[in-house]
C-alpha cells in the first residue's frame, strides 16, 4: 500500500505537505533525519523516543496514510464523509481535503467540547467545511438516514468508544472533561472491566451498537475505515492494558463482521491487519 519513502514523499513536498506549510519545521529537516523520524513514527507499537522533529512529521504522516487509504476507495467526486469521534485530532480532515477540498462534505460527530474545539482550530484555512455535530455517537441513526454517506472514518476511535461506555458506568460524562488528564483513569477503569468480563457487559455492547448504526448509515458499496496504534512507553506501564490495546482492530473486526448489516473486508494488501481494517457494506 505504501512505503516510507513514499509516505514521506507525500508528507513532505507532496500533496499532504502543501497544507502544513509554515505550520511546523519539518520542511527543514536534512533527508537522514526525516527518514529516521519516519521510522520511528511508522513503527508499530509506536517508538517511544523520538528525534527533533519527529512529531509534528507525526501528523503529517498520518494525514498521508489516511489520504492514500481514501484515495484507494474510489469515492465519488463530491463525497460526504463522516468521521466518528474524532477528537482533536486531523488527518482524517486534512485526508479529505487534500483529495477533494471543497468539493466534499465532512461531518463529525464529536461528544467531548474542548477536542471538538481543537480540531475546528486545526482545520482553519483548508478549503474542506467541516461540521462538527457534539453528539455521543451512539445517536448515529437519529442525526444521519440510513445509506447517506459514502464513508465512515474511525481515526483511533475504536479506544474512545470503549472508554466513553465504560466512564459512563462509572459516573463521567465525557462531554465536558479535559480529556488527556482524566484518560489514564478511563483505561484503568477499561482494564478492570475488561478483567472481569471481557468487556461484554460494558463496551463490547456499545460499539456494536455503534457499527451497526455506522454501518447502516454507510451506502452500499461504501467503506468504513479504522485505524489504531500504540506507544512503545505505554506498554511498559504496569496499569496498561496493552494486549487489549494491541488488538483492539482485530477486537473490531470480530463484532463488525457478526452485525446484521453485510460488511465484507476489503483492507488493501499491504496494510497491517492488526492496525487497519478496510469494510465495504455490501
Amino acid at each position: 500500500m505504501w512505503t516510507v519513502d513514499g509516505l514521506l514523499a507525500e508528507a513532505v513536498g507532496g500533496r499532504v505537505g502543501r497544507r502544513f506549510g509554515g505550520l511546523d519545521d519539518v520542511d527543514v529537516m536534512a533527508a537522514e533525519a526525516l527518514r529516521t523520524a519516519a521510522e520511528q513514527v511508522l513503527a508499530r507499537p509506536q517508538k517511544s523516543e523520538f528525534i527533533p522533529g519527529a512529531r509534528p512529521l507525526s501528523r503529517r504522516l498520518l494525514a498521508a496514510q489516511w489520504t492514500l487509504v481514501l484515495e484507494s476507495l474510489g469515492l465519488p467526486a463530491e463525497p460526504k464523509v463522516l468521521e466518528l469521534c474524532a477528537g482533536g485530532s486531523d488527518p482524517v480532515v486534512v485526508a479529505v481535503d487534500t483529495l477533494f477540498g471543497n468539493r466534499a462534505t465532512y461531518v463529525t460527530v464529536n461528544l467531548n467540547r474542548k477536542l471538538a474545539a481543537e480540531l475546528t482550530e486545526r482545520a482553519q484555512g483548508l478549503e474542506l467545511q467541516i461540521e462538527i455535530i457534539e453528539e455521543d455517537a451512539q445517536n448515529l441513526n437519529a442525526i444521519f438516514p440510513d445509506a447517506s454517506v459514502d464513508c465512515v472514518c474511525f481515526h483511533h476511535a475504536v479506544n474512545d468508544i470503549l472508554q466513553t461506555a465504560v466512564a459512563g458506568k462509572y459516573g463521567l460524562d465525557t462531554r465536558d472533561i479535559d480529556w488527556w488528564p482524566t484518560e489514564r483513569q478511563m483505561i484503568e477503569w477499561m482494564a478492570e472491566e475488561h478483567r472481569k468480563h471481557g468487556l461484554a457487559e460494558v463496551g463490547l455492547p456499545e460499539l456494536r451498537a455503534i457499527l451497526e448504526a455506522a454501518a447502516r448509515v454507510v451506502k452500499p458499496g461504501g467503506a468504513l475505515v479504522f485505524d489504531h496504534w500504540t506507544w512503545e512507553y505505554h506498554l511498559a506501564l504496569d496499569w496498561f492494558p496493552g494486549d487489549l490495546f494491541n488488538h483492539l482492530i482485530p477486537l473490531a473486526r470480530e463484532v463488525a463482521l457478526s452485525l446484521d448489516t453485510c460488511l465484507e473486508e476489503i483492507t488493501p494488501a499491504g496494510l497491517d491487519r492488526q492496525w487497519w481494517m478496510v469494510l465495504r457494506r455490501s
